[in-house]
């Protein structure tokens, strides 16, 4: 069966995210709505892979600040020479302040791309499929993550090679944020308040899917379902 006019293949990701956090919250078993099309073969006993979909990692990298002063020796004489003088040293003052400026922006902490590869999000954790290798994640390892915004989780962890700290854009980002949650920080603010949705999604996903959402909604974590009130 085709897909309603206005509902996308991102939809259609979060979609499944809401059905299969709503299962975890029940206590069933969770299971992928679509088989998962990954070479990863899960590790963990008792793990199921939930879906996989194209990821690419950022990561924190600064410049070295590094600036180099223009200082070329110009003198002419004359009136003309002397105004060409004060010109040219006006220009070398005009580009050493640009040059300050750009090795001060080069200097600042940013995000910057590190490589594209298929993030596969389980039960159990997730895993980075990529050139250099297969990176698998297990949630224990995950020390802190949010949604940065839609489509992106930022997450601290513990890497084999020490202590990371990534930016993760996938289709499948809320699902490894809610999974991850509910496993190890159920009472994470963003999930306790449903803001791991992107804003205004639930209700778009009403207007095309009617009762089915409704449905799904009463199921989620977060203040409609008084799951965490106290």
């Amino acid at each position: 069966m085709g897909e309603q006019p206005g509902w996308s293949d991102r939809d259609r990701a979060l979609w499944d995210t809401c059905e299969m956090v709503a299962a975890r919250v029940r206590g069933l078993p969770v299971h992928p709505p679509v088989p998962v099309g990954s070479p990863v073969r899960p590790v963990a006993d008792g793990e199921t892979l939930l879906a996989a979909g194209p990821v690419t990692r950022y990561v924190v990298q600064a410049g070295d600040g590094s600036y180099r002063r223009s200082s070329g020796f110009f003198f002419a004489t004359g009136a003309v020479g002397l105004a060409a003088t004060a010109a040219v040293a006006a220009g070398q003052v005009l580009g050493n302040s640009r040059r300050k400026k750009a090795a001060r922006l080069d200097a600042a902490p940013r995000w910057v791309p590190a490589g594209t590869g298929l993030l596969t999000v389980s039960t159990h954790g997730f895993y980075i499929s990529a050139p250099a290798g297969l990176a698998p994640w297990s949630f224990a390892a995950v020390g802190a993550c949010e949604v940065g915004r839609p489509g992106l989780v930022d997450l601290s962890g513990q890497s084999t090679a020490g202590p990371v700290r990534w930016l993760l854009e996938s289709d499948w980002a809320e699902l490894l944020f809610a999974m991850w949650a509910l496993a190890a920080h159920p009472t994470h603010p963003q999930l306790a308040t449903g803001a791991w949705l992107p804003p205004g999604w639930l209700e778009h996903a009403a207007r095309l899917r009617g009762g089915a959402a409704a449905t799904a909604v009463s199921q989620l974590p977060g203040p409609d379902t008084g799951l965490f009130r106290t």
